[in-house]
């Protein structure tokens, strides 16, 4: 939504201001307290987040509070699935956040220029290679536990009988 206001004295124009808000009319808008339900971040980190530029600042209501529209809050899902699910350091989760706004902000403007691509074709290469280590570490893992869960089931099997060993060993399944 776009507001212009327009000041106006002794019949001159004497200052227009238009100011863009963000969540567009029908758009549902949250206040901290629902945003940390949603999202599973605490209000400290999402200030703290807020503070070094990884979210961008959100609306502000009459009496201060911050509200935050869909968008934001999906955005902020990402953030936390990164942090949490991924492991992303909040300094990987700058870099990605500040490319996506790079990108969103240039393509919206009259393009980008071949330097503009090939830089953010690198750092996009950057953050695939990241991924994709983070990836091949997470499988080592997962194989090691594989070996460990066969480990203690041999183990297991020698002082257990048949149906009990069947029993165990599918409560403690770890699947691909």
């Amino acid at each position: 939504m776009t507001l212009t206001l327009t000041l106006i004295y002794n019949g001159n124009i004497g200052l227009t201001l238009t100011l863009m808000l963000k969540g567009g009319e029908g758009e549902n808008m949250y206040l901290i307290d629902d945003v940390t339900k949603m999202t599973g971040l605490t209000k400290r980190a999402l200030r703290y987040y807020e503070e070094i530029g990884l979210i961008l600042p959100p609306q502000r209501t009459k009496g201060n509070a911050r509200i935050y529209s869909e968008e934001e809050v999906k955005e902020l899902r990402k953030v936390a699935e990164a942090k949490e699910v991924l492991g992303f350091s909040l300094q990987e989760l700058q870099q990605f956040m500040s490319l996506k706004r790079m990108i969103e902000e240039r393509s919206e403007r009259q393009g980008l220029s071949v330097e503009e691509i090939t830089q953010i074709e690198d750092l996009l290469e950057n953050q695939i290679k990241m991924i994709d280590f983070k990836v091949v570490k997470m499988q080592a893992f997962k194989t090691e536990l594989k070996e460990m869960r066969e480990s203690a089931m041999a183990i297991h099997e020698k002082t257990k009988t048949k149906g009990e060993m069947k029993e165990w060993k599918d409560s403690i399944q770890i699947t691909d």
